[in-house]
């Protein structure tokens, strides 16, 4: 029962939004993981009234939640077999190209993994391959030249389908209550051409960018760092391959219709039970700050849609926007959740803009479901700055500067997001 819902029901759409805002500041500075950030949000909402008890909990028994924690199991098991890593350096050995072309060939395979797969696992997986094709080169290729992009594809590709990357399973889980369900590959319609932008960015002027960018030596940690993360895998062992094939079933039964929630569950027991992974390692390795995130976002998004918050911000850029066409809404959208993103988490951007999102569109007369899609792709698109999403933090390990990131990749994370929303009515009618 909420202890202060009579006593601060005139006043719900501000608190609210002072909460929302308290939020979204615990978000962009990181003082507590986000996990603990949305669930805590989520207990005031219910403290005050705006969310019930059973909208607390429902996240914890949302299907795509039980979807990501057995999904995610699946795929650690098919990177810790060394299954993924041999895919990658059988791919690269047949492929003999100067440094650009090897950079972009390498950013093409982490990016298709990251559709397939948890995107911080393919990132890794792209760190090491890069770090020993670089150290195989006898000075040829620079370290310094591949990470940066590694992380880029991690999250241009992670963000093509339902399953790879949190920032979209954590929208997923709100969209029932909004009368929408998100298909495992309606991202990739028009999202596949983000990775396809960076590649001929990457390729025809990034990597120049990087030449005259990166005017620091090779990192000292680089130069006697092994690629011992890559586990050698015996292809002709049965066993190493089984994690892949749990995993395109799994996907092939999504495809078919089957419950998600089952299908991930199905893949989890079937990883632990065929030995491919250990129950104990499962457990360790699976990213429990995300699994709270996912549940608590559920709560969350119900709490700034409940206490009129969502409706009253949507009224104002709908006062501020007047009889704008909805292309207008997509295109600054995108734009803001893209700013946004590159400052704070890509799924702190993404649970804080959804619902407004629908609001928005409610109140302006248009289809939510395209809009809501420009603001998971937006969110998506932390590539200017290392702090919006792990995937790209990660590559900070190359020595770079907060500012090589802004140099390199803003101009392809301009073009990315207006094209998004200017290709979003072409496959979501307004």
């Amino acid at each position: 029962m909420p202890i202060f819902g009579e006593l601060l029901a005139p006043y719900a759409p501000v608190v609210c939004l002072i909460i929302l805002i308290i939020t979204l500041i615990l978000f962009a500075t990181e003082v507590f993981k986000s996990g603990i950030t949305a669930i805590a949000c989520g207990i005031v909402m219910n403290l005050c009234g705006f969310i019930t008890n059973a909208e607390f909990t429902s996240g914890f028994s949302n299907t795509v939640t039980i979807f990501c924690l057995g999904i995610a199991m699946v795929g650690t098991a098919m990177a810790e077999t060394g299954c993924a890593s041999y895919l990658g350096k059988k791919l690269l050995s047949v492929v003999k190209l100067d440094e650009r072309g090897t950079i972009v060939v390498l950013f093409t395979l982490v990016a298709i993994l990251s559709a397939f797969l948890n995107n911080t696992s393919c990132v890794v997986i792209g760190l090491y391959l890069s770090i020993a094709i670089c150290q195989s080169s006898e000075g040829r290729f620079k370290v310094r030249n591949f990470l940066m992009p590694m992380g880029i594809a991690g999250v241009c590709g992670g963000g093509a389908s339902m399953i790879g990357s949190t920032t979209q399973l954590s929208i997923a889980a709100l969209l029932p209550d909004m009368g929408f369900e998100m298909k495992m590959w309606d991202l990739a319609k028009p999202g596949v051409i983000v990775p396809l932008i960076f590649i001929v960015w990457y390729y025809f002027f990034g990597y120049n960018i990087m030449q005259k960018t990166f005017d620091f030596p090779e990192p000292e940690s680089m130069k006697d760092l092994n690629s011992s993360a890559l586990k050698e895998f015996d292809p002709k062992n049965f066993k190493g391959w089984i994690p892949a094939i749990i995993l395109v079933g799994c996907i092939a039964l999504t495809l078919l219709g089957w419950n998600i929630a089952i299908v991930g569950m199905m893949g989890m027991c079937l990883a632990i039970m065929t030995g491919s992974i250990s129950f104990k390692r499962a457990v360790e390795t699976t990213d429990w700050n995300v699994f709270f995130l996912i549940a608590g976002g559920v709560g969350f998004a119900a709490g700034v849609k409940n206490a009129g918050t969502a409706d009253m911000v949507a009224n104002w850029i709908v006062r501020v926007l007047g009889a704008a066409p909805p292309i207008v809404y997509l295109v600054i959208f995108t734009i803001l959740c893209a700013i946004m993103t590159n400052v704070m988490t890509n799924i702190g951007t993404a649970l804080i803009m959804t619902p407004i999102a629908a609001a928005v569109a409610a109140q302006a007369g248009f289809s939510a479901y395209p809009l809501i899609l420009c603001v998971i792709w937006g969110a998506n698109m932390p590539y200017s700055t290392p702090v919006g999403a792990s995937p790209i933090t990660m590559t900070m390990m190359g020595g770079y500067r907060f500012k090589d990131y802004t140099r390199v990749n803003i101009i392809p994370n301009i073009v990315a997001a207006i094209a998004l929303a200017l290709l979003t009515p072409i496959f979501w009618p307004l």
